[in-house]
C-alpha cells in the first residue's frame, strides 16, 4: 500500500493512538491535549508574529493606544483560535481511534478536524475573516490541482480571472465600500484630477509607489527573517506590488483628461491586474486569494442593501458563511496534506505545520516509514490510557 495510505491497512491501521499522534511517548490522550494546547499556542504565537508585528511598524506615525490594543487583541485571538482547533483535531482523532479499534479514513483526519473547527462559532469577526480568506482559497487550489482542470495549466485564464477581481475590488475600494485586504491600495483621486499637469501626476504617482516599495521590502526582508534564510533573500512582494501598481498609475496618467475619472479608473482597476502574468510566479494562488477577496466584496455589498421588503434577501443575508465554510475547507486541506500532499499549496503547508508545533510534518514522515521500521519502534513504546 502506498504510503502514508497504509495507515488504514494491517497491521498499522491496529497501532495505539499514542505510538502515531501523540508528541512524546509517555503520554495519555488527555495529557497529549494539554500539551498541544501549550505547544501550539508557542509555534502559533511565533508564526502570527508578523501579523502584530507589520501594521506596527508601517502605521507608527498613526499609532495610538485604542489602536496598540486592538492589533494585540487580534493577534492574541487568533493565536489562541488556531491552537485550540489543532489541539482538538488530536483529541478527537485519539477519540475515534478507540471507539473504532483501528484508523478509518474518514475519521483519519476529516471529521475531528471538521468537528474541532466548529469552535471558530465562537471566534471574534476579524479572527474569521482573517481565517476564513486564507482557508478557503488554498482549499479552492487544492481542489483545482486534485481535479487537474485546465485552469491550473493555462497562466492567461489565471490573469484574466485576477484582472476582472481586481476591478471588483478597487471598484469598490475607491467607492469607500471595502476597506479590507487586497494587494494595493491607491488613493482616491481628486475630482480635478484630469486638470493636473503631466508633471503633477508623475509626482502623485511616484509618492504612493514609494510606499509600496517600503512595504513590499519589508515583507520580504520579515519573511526572510522568519524562515531564516537571510541568503535567500528574494524580492517577490516588492516586484509585484510595485508592478500593480505602476500599471494603475500608468493608466490612471495616460488616461487621464480623455475619459471622465471614474471610468479611468474602472480601467486602471482591470487593466493593472495584467501584472499578475508579469511579475508572480505563483499566479494560481494569487488568482484563488483575489477570487475569494472579491466574493467577500460582492457579498458585504449584497449585505448593505436594505431588506426590510424582501424576506428571502434577508435570510440570505443572515447565513454565517464563514462559520459554514471553515470546517470542511481547513478539514479538507488537513486531510489532504497527508494524503495527497502535492495538491496543497506552500503557504497552506506553512500555515498547518506551523501552528501545530509540526505535528502533522511528524505524523506523515512517521507513516512514510517502511513498516519494519514503523513496528520496530513502536514495539517497546508503552500503551497509555486516555485520562492521566
Amino acid at each position: 500500500m502506498v504510503s502514508p495510505s497504509k495507515l488504514f491497512g494491517p497491521p498499522i491501521n491496529r497501532l495505539h493512538c499514542g505510538h502515531i499522534l501523540h508528541s512524546l511517548p509517555d503520554q495519555s490522550c488527555t495529557e497529549a491535549l494539554f500539551w498541544n494546547l501549550y505547544r501550539n499556542h508557542v509555534s502559533s504565537a511565533k508564526y502570527y508574529l508578523p501579523v502584530l508585528l507589520f501594521p506596527l511598524i508601517f502605521n507608527w506615525r498613526r499609532q495610538t493606544k485604542r489602536r496598540l490594543w486592538a492589533t494585540v487583541k487580534n493577534y492574541l485571538e487568533t493565536t489562541h483560535f488556531v491552537s485550540a482547533i489543532n489541539a482538538f483535531t488530536i483529541y478527537l482523532l485519539c477519540i475515534f481511534r478507540r471507539l473504532n479499534g483501528r484508523y478509518i479514513y474518514l475519521y483519519t483526519p476529516f471529521i475531528p478536524c471538521y468537528l474541532a473547527s466548529q469552535l471558530t462559532w465562537w471566534a471574534p469577526p476579524k479572527v474569521l475573516q482573517f481565517y476564513v480568506t486564507g482557508v478557503t482559497h488554498a482549499a479552492m487550489e487544492a481542489v483545482l490541482r486534485q481535479l487537474d482542470v485546465s485552469l491550473v495549466h493555462s497562466r492567461p485564464a489565471q490573469t484574466l480571472i485576477f484582472m476582472l477581481c481586481s476591478l471588483v475590488v478597487l471598484r469598490q475600494q475607491q467607492a469607500h465600500g471595502y476597506s479590507g485586504f487586497w494587494f494595493i491600495k491607491p488613493a482616491r483621486m481628486p475630482l480635478d484630477y484630469n486638470e493636473w499637469s503631466a508633471e503633477r501626476r508623475l509626482k502623485q504617482a511616484l509618492m504612493e509607489l514609494r510606499t509600496y516599495l517600503g512595504i513590499g521590502l519589508g515583507l520580504d526582508v520579515l519573511n526572510a527573517v522568519l524562515r531564516m534564510e537571510l541568503k535567500k533573500l528574494n524580492f517577490k512582494s516588492t516586484g509585484f506590488m510595485l508592478g500593480y501598481m505602476a500599471l494603475y498609475k500608468l493608466v490612471q496618467c495616460v488616461l487621464a483628461g480623455r475619459l471622465e475619472l471614474r471610468y479611468t479608473n474602472l480601467l486602471a482597476a482591470f487593466l493593472s491586474g495584467g501584472s499578475l502574468v508579469l511579475f508572480n510566479r505563483k499566479p494560481l494562488s494569487f488568482m484563488c486569494l483575489a477570487v475569494v477577496t472579491a466574493i467577500q466584496v460582492l457579498w458585504q455589498q449584497l449585505c448593505s442593501v436594505d431588506a426590510k421588503h424582501n424576506r428571502l434577501l434577508a435570510d440570505v443575508q443572515r447565513i454565517p458563511w464563514a462559520k459554514l465554510l471553515i470546517p470542511p475547507n481547513l478539514a479538507y486541506l488537513l486531510h489532504s496534506m497527508i494524503f495527497q500532499r502535492h495538491v496543497v499549496n506552500g503557504l497552506a503547508k506553512s500555515f498547518i505545520n506551523s501552528t501545530c508545533d509540526k505535528n502533522v510534518q511528524r505524523v506523515y514522515s512517521f507513516l512514510n516509514l517502511p513498516v519494519e521500521t514503523i513496528m520496530n519502534t513502536v514495539y517497546e513504546l508503552p500503551v497509555t490510557s486516555f485520562l492521566f
